[in-house]
């Protein structure tokens, strides 16, 4: 009888016996605790690196006749908060702080760290320094007058940034809700799609012809598109030879706009709501390029050049809309999209290379005010385009490869 109780005592002491486990288990920290050592947001940092790139432009352009006139950078320092030559303007100091906000903003976000830690203070040092700087630049520039008033509301306006991001960071649940959209809707890395299509958005805002083309300069390698034969390239009749020319503006302008709104499809899982996704990008796509005439145009001319615009690019534009949204109602994998992409990015590269006659024109009149940060964002677009599509295919050439696809 003693053996057998021996017995039962064992094999009820034996199931409790692996309490170390459990202790593993209570010694390690809570979920939460564990938001403080996240690694920074690559995407939001990229993306505030972006928009400083923006900032130093907007600072010092036009970047001409640079020059010393015996002053020291940091001369503005000690003169008055308001050069004697110029008033107080408010769209100016209105302009200097919102301009500085999502730079705040996505410097600030990007850390991924909670609001207590002292990010947010080197994040204002980051801004403070990087105006600092641009006015100090502004010395040497006949164009811009560097002033204490500049720096102080640059400062505000990234301070206002920093504590926008620490109000949205501190909302209960909001963080949790859009990392589960995020998670549930883009594909790891999307941030590489993402930047490609904001420089593309960046791009339209210039002026050109094809009004959505890139890479205008790729239409100067060649003279002419073959050997000559009777007068014509490649022998082929006259008419031939018009009726490509008069098409090739819209098939360019289809190619591109196809291309770069499958960039954007391409950075989202198969199931996240793509034909919604593609009617916004579309229709953030047409306000930009009208952006050229509502700022530089009288209202009551806007109707009548929308009308001659649509006349002469409207077949492009509705073919890029009718095969997007055919693409956005099925269901293809992220690198699927990328590789439809890649194929008509090379197609209007190839008419660009063939086609001379594509142009970019002269942005001739800066302006002022808004209309001249206007002028210079077109300028910097105008930039990025030439090297666009570059850019975009070596993205596309990475994100088109099955075993590249991104797996949470």
């Amino acid at each position: 009888m003693v053996s057998r109780l021996v017995c039962i005592n064992r094999a009820l002491i034996i199931p409790l016996s692996p309490a170390p486990s459990n202790a593993k288990h209570q010694s390690m920290p809570p979920i939460h605790d564990s938001l403080s050592t996240r690694k920074p947001y690559q995407g939001l940092l990229m993306f505030a690196a972006l928009y400083a790139c923006v900032v130093v432009h907007l600072s010092l352009y036009p970047y001409a006749n640079w020059r010393s006139i015996g002053i020291g950078p940091f001369e503005f320092l000690s003169g008055p908060w308001i050069p004697i030559y110029q008033t107080v303007l408010w769209t100016d100091i209105a302009v200097n702080v919102l301009g500085y906000i999502p730079l705040g903003f996505l410097w600030m976000a990007a850390l991924n760290r909670r609001p207590s830690s002292w990010d947010k203070v080197r994040v204002l040092c980051l801004c403070v320094a990087l105006s600092f700087s641009l006015e100090s630049l502004q010395t040497y520039l006949p164009t811009r007058v560097p002033s204490k008033m500049d720096w102080l509301t640059n400062s505000i306006g990234a301070a206002l940034g920093i504590v926008l991001a620490m109000a949205v960071n501190a909302v209960p649940g909001l963080a949790a809700r859009l990392n589960h959209r995020i998670e549930s809707w883009l594909i790891q890395r999307a941030w590489l799609g993402m930047i490609t299509l904001t420089l593309w958005f960046l791009c339209i805002l210039a002026p050109q012809n094809p009004p959505f083309s890139t890479g205008l300069w790729l239409g100067n390698l060649f003279d002419v598109p073959g050997p000559q034969q009777n007068g014509t390239p490649f022998g082929l009749p006259m008419n031939v030879i018009l009726a490509v020319e008069q098409l090739a503006p819209n098939f360019i302008n289809y190619c591109t706009l196809t291309c770069a709104w499958l960039i954007g499809l391409a950075q989202t899982q198969a199931g996240s709501p793509r034909l919604r996704l593609s009617l916004i990008l579309m229709a953030f796509t047409l306000l930009l390029r009208a952006m050229d005439a509502l700022v530089t145009q009288a209202a009551s001319a806007w109707w009548y050049q929308a009308g001659l615009w649509l006349e002469a690019n409207g077949w492009g534009l509705c073919m890029a809309m009718a095969v997007v949204i055919a693409i956005a109602r099925l269901k293809l994998a992220s690198h699927q999209l990328a590789r439809l992409s890649l194929l008509h990015l090379l197609a209007g590269w190839l008419i660009t290379m063939l086609l001379p006659g594509v142009y970019d024109p002269d942005l001739d009149v800066h302006g002022a005010g808004l209309e001249g940060i206007f002028r210079a964002l077109q300028e910097a677009g105008r930039w990025i385009s030439e090297l666009w599509p570059i850019l975009a295919l070596t993205v596309l050439a990475f994100l088109s490869k099955p075993e590249r696809r991104f797996q949470r």
